[in-house]
This record gives structure tokens, C-alpha cells and sequence, in this order.
């Protein structure tokens, strides 16, 4: 199904712009990454923040309250060089389960961060002091990490799978 698809989106004159400019494709890649970065750093301090590790200058709300925002600005700019990229290479992201699984690990990112940050915003006393911490906020923490590192990972594979799908 989405072959078919992969292989019309190649035949558009969209997709023919993209790659004969010969920046778009690379500028593109380029703003992805940094974008990549500022989420995973962003969500690196204050996931480290609620494990206890790092400098305890700032509380885990007023982090959330500062990089929360840059995640969702980030993810915005991601999802539009995104689509940039899978225009220029249809066929490289549409075969690629990994790619796939990428999307689905973004939304469940996502969606936590997004619980996460709305606990910490409605409970910011309890979730600022250790003692007062939900008991499983450590755990989340962690998985929140790992599904970020996940993401990251599965964006490196599909540039280096995609060929065995075709």
C-alpha cells in the first residue's frame, strides 16, 4: 500500500524540484538535526533533572515551563523538514519499517512529554521536592529517555535499511 504510494509521490514535480535543487535536500537534513538536537537535549534536562542527576539549580517545573516549549517548536520544525525529506525520498521512508516505527515512537514521546509536562505544570510543588515526587516519576523519567534515544536511533537506520526493503 504504501509502495504504490512511495512510487507516485517519486513521479511528482514536487519531488522532482526537491532533488534537482541541490540544497534543499542537504538544508533540510541539516535543520532536522538541529531540531533533533534541541528536543533531545531539552528533553535530556529535565528527564536527568527528575532522576536527581545534574546540577540542581532549577526546579523540575521551572525546566519544564523553559524547555517544554522548545520541544513543541522543535517537533514542528521536525515534522516539516520531515515531510520536506520523505518527499525528496518517498520510497527511502515508505519501505522502511523502521521508519514506521520511528513515527510511532514519536507519538508515544510525544504524548508522554505532553502528560508529563501538564502533571508538573498542575503539581508543581509536589513534583519540584524529592521527598513529594511520584513515587513512579524516576521510572518515567527513564522511559522517556529511552524512547528519545529510540527515536534517534531508528532515524539513523532507516538511511543505512531502507535498500534491503526495495
Amino acid at each position: 500500500m504504501f509502495r504504490a504510494f512511495a512510487d507516485w509521490l517519486a513521479t511528482t514535480s514536487l519531488n522532482n524540484t526537491f532533488q534537482s535543487t541541490l540544497w534543499v535536500v542537504p538544508t533540510s537534513q541539516s535543520i532536522h538535526i538541529l531540531s533533533v538536537s534541541i528536543v533531545f537535549a531539552s528533553a535530556c534536562l529535565i528527564n536527568l533533572r527528575l532522576l536527581g542527576i545534574g546540577p540542581s539549580g532549577r526546579s523540575v517545573s521551572q525546566l519544564s515551563a523553559t524547555l517544554v516549549p522548545w520541544i513543541w517548536r522543535a517537533l514542528v520544525v521536525l515534522l516539516l523538514t520531515g515531510i520536506i525529506q520523505t518527499i525528496a525520498e518517498p520510497v527511502r521512508q515508505f519501505v522502511t519499517p523502521v521508519f514506521w516505527l520511528k513515527m510511532g515512537l514519536i507519538v508515544a514521546a510525544s504524548a508522554m512529554t505532553a502528560w508529563l509536562a501538564r502533571m508538573i505544570r498542575r503539581h508543581a510543588p509536589v513534583w519540584d521536592a524529592d521527598a513529594t515526587r511520584p513515587a513512579g516519576a524516576k521510572a518515567l523519567a527513564v522511559i522517556c529517555l529511552m524512547l528519545w534515544l529510540a527515536i534517534l536511533t531508528c532515524g539513523r537506520f532507516i538511511g543505512y535499511t531502507w535498500s534491503f526493503y526495495i
